[in-house]
């Protein structure tokens, strides 16, 4: 007959290897989540469409966007009247309008609307660059970076003012241009209210209110007259 001490130490003993085992799982589960999204990272997408220059991984991703090309836009949305080609498209989208973002990094917990927004962030993490430019060889993260990329070799410049004609080579510095001619200030300063057209400007303007100084280039003849 064993003692009853002794099988009080077997059973102590086997609630911690229970214990044990549920927390290596636990890490295991955890660890898999990770490995799956860092895996989609080695991703090499090959096959380029020849109408927008975006790639894919599989020749049949590349036939069903080139199908994109020729569908009409019937997806719409009831929000903003924004129509898409594909349903896919149309309910990442609408994310944008109910604000939800079921996509979350494992590294830093930024949440995400789209699972292709959530792959490309993490490579900004693992520094996977398989997007690789055939001119100088410059890697980047995602397919639109490479293509914005690519047009400081061949001099494309296709977003246009309207206003005064002048061209630029990504949407975003359109954007900024175009509120000049509209006088928009949509940055205000929460410290003083100061309304500025750029991010940029604001977080420039923003040190104006702290210790902190931007550094200042300065030329030979100003270190020469403070040497003197």
């Amino acid at each position: 007959m064993r003692p009853k001490n002794c099988d009080k130490a077997i059973e102590t003993e086997l609630v911690i290897k229970a214990s044990c085992l549920s927390s290596i799982r636990s890490l295991l589960l955890r660890g898999v989540t990770q490995l799956r999204i860092h895996q989609r990272t080695h991703t090499f997408r090959t096959y380029q469409c020849d109408l927008c220059s975006k790639t894919y991984g599989s020749l049949t991703g590349l036939q069903s966007h080139r199908a994109t090309h020729t569908v009409e836009s019937r997806f719409l949305c009831s929000q903003c009247g924004k129509r898409f080609k594909t349903r896919d498209g149309l309910e990442g989208h609408l994310r944008t309008h109910t604000g939800e973002r079921p996509y979350r990094c494992p590294y830093c917990s930024k949440d995400f609307t789209a699972l292709a927004g959530l792959n490309v962030h993490v490579r900004r993490h693992t520094g996977e660059r398989p997007y690789v430019c055939t001119v100088c060889g410059k890697g980047w993260p995602s397919g639109g970076d490479l293509q914005k990329h690519m047009r400081t070799h061949t001099g494309e410049r296709p977003y246009v003012c309207q206003d005064c004609g002048k061209a630029f080579s990504i949407s975003c510095h359109l954007t900024e241009h175009r509120r000049i001619h509209t006088g928009e200030k949509p940055f205000s300063c929460p410290e003083c209210g100061k309304c500025l057209r750029r991010k940029f400007d604001l977080k420039k303007h923003m040190l104006s209110h702290s210790n902190i100084r931007p550094y200042i280039k300065q030329s030979k003849s100003c270190l020469l007259t403070q040497n003197t």
